[in-house]
């Protein structure tokens, strides 16, 4: 492989380029990041895009990733020779016999591991798996970026949806107080009706106030995930398109469950992280065996009075006799961490079949849920209106215009939370069952434009 003109010289064994250069790893080939301050309104598809490129966790990641390739290379090394050169120059003399003199001597040294019973190869494997379970952590962590980001955009999209619904209950709560005022000018109700509608009124401008707050804490948490809490110049924006898709229910959850364990990075990364470990317990086996290598070295020296030129070759055979019981102890905790990671894949395994369960659930439940917010709403809206109308002419009651209006603004917050829901419902599927890609955020438009 050093003889490969192919091969950069920073990076002869080519493990470097096994790491891919976007931070995003294969779920967005790679992109230039645009660091400049986002502004006006984003898509979710932009918002997931900056965070995927900012946000610190997927830089860590892509770090991690290169650091195990590094490592691999490492491990390659132990395949080759080391050599070194060694020299050294001086000054020698004595007042007894003042005869100063120079002297240098020049040496060269090589070293190659002949055979040390699999523990070079248990490296180099160990190595290989944890870049391969490095690759798929980052895999994991980019994709739950990605739907930390979807539900955050949702998330805002639903406070902003509160937001107007709470001004609407806000604005009706206003008309019902002008009718009790109103009523009472003319005679037709008591005091009692202007101050119960007073107190309400009052009660929906405090529920406005919050749900702006809840919006703007929610913009920052959003800001935060595209990696700078500071910007909040940007406002979002609904893309029907995006998480419009209908996952297919009719598969059984089962079926759903065992595709996901074959798709899953992080249980991807677990197994890989198995193997590993498992080749830590032969590299700890190996180092307790003999080993024989081979050896040359060379000199040429010369202190004035004396000359010469001096070399060596041979082989060194090295058997461990009595080690403190190191080697016994080493394997010993080299077999619990294998063990610590079955345990991990295992557990990683049952997480997601629960991920799977839950998302599988969820979104059905959210379906049948959506498809009956809207009839709620218009009758809600209905009984409002003829609620208002009634206390208006003199023929109602003002707890029924009140009980009226709270189920108005009840069943759009309802409606809202459905929709919206519904979507972050089909994200978390996706991404339960190892299926969350760029086509989800821009149907048909998947990659780089």
């Amino acid at each position: 492989m050093l003889a490969s003109s192919a091969a950069p010289a920073a990076d002869p064994f080519m493990v470097l380029d096994r790491v891919p250069p976007s931070l995003a790893a294969e779920l967005r080939p790679a992109a230039v990041c645009d660091t400049a301050v986002l502004s006006g309104p984003i898509t979710l598809a932009r918002a997931v895009e900056r965070a995927l490129c900012a946000n610190p966790a997927t830089r860590s990641a892509w770090l991690t990733a290169r650091l195990r390739a590094a490592e691999l290379g490492q491990a390659y090394s132990a395949y080759l020779p080391g050599v070194s050169i060694s020299g050294s120059a001086s000054r020698n003399g004595d007042r007894t016999l003042p005869n100063d003199r120079s002297a240098w001597q020049l040496g060269l040294d090589a070293q190659y591991l002949l055979y040390d019973f699999g523990g070079r190869a248990a490296q180099r494997d160990a190595a290989e798996a944890l870049l391969a379970a490095a690759r798929a952590s980052q895999d994991a962590s980019v994709r739950q970026l990605y739907l930390q980001t979807v539900t955050a955009y949702f998330n805002l999209l639903t406070a902003q949806g509160a937001v107007s619904v709470a001004r609407e209950a806000e604005g009706s709560a206003l008309a019902a107080l002008n009718a009790a005022i109103a009523r009472v000018a003319a005679g037709t109700a008591i005091p009692f009706d202007r101050l119960q509608a007073k107190t309400v009124y009052t009660q929906r401008q405090i529920e406005r106030i919050r749900a702006e707050g809840e919006a703007a804490r929610l913009q920052g948490e959003l800001a935060a995930l595209m990696g700078d809490t500071r910007q909040a110049g940007f406002s979002v924006i609904d893309s029907e398109a995006s998480f419009s898709q209908t996952p297919d229910l009719g598969t059984a959850v089962d079926a759903l469950i065992d595709a996901a364990r074959s798709r899953r990075p992080d249980l991807r990364a677990a197994e890989a992280t198995v193997l590993a470990q498992q080749a830590g317990v032969r590299s700890a086996k190996a180092a307790g065996k003999p080993s024989l290598s081979a050896f040359y070295g060379a000199q040429r020296q010369d202190s004035g009075a004396l000359t010469g030129t001096s070399s060596s070759v041979g082989v060194n055979l090295t058997i461990p006799l009595f080690t403190g019981y190191r080697s016994t102890y080493q394997i010993a905790a080299a077999q619990t961490q294998a063990d610590l990671a079955i345990a991990e894949r295992d557990r990683v395994a049952n997480q997601v079949a629960l991920d799977v369960w839950r998302a599988y659930y969820s979104v059905k439940s959210e379906t049948e849920a959506d498809s009956r917010s809207a009839d709620l709403v218009e009758s809600a809206a209905a009984a409002e209106k003829l609620a208002l109308g009634r206390y208006q002419a003199g023929l109602g009651i003002l707890l029924d215009v009140l009980s009226a209006q709270a189920n108005l603004a009840q069943a759009r917050q309802t409606q809202l939370q459905t929709r919206l829901g519904l979507r972050v419902a089909r994200a978390q599927l996706a991404q339960a069952i190892g299926d969350l890609s760029w086509d989800w955020l821009e149907p048909g438009q998947g990659g780089m434009q």
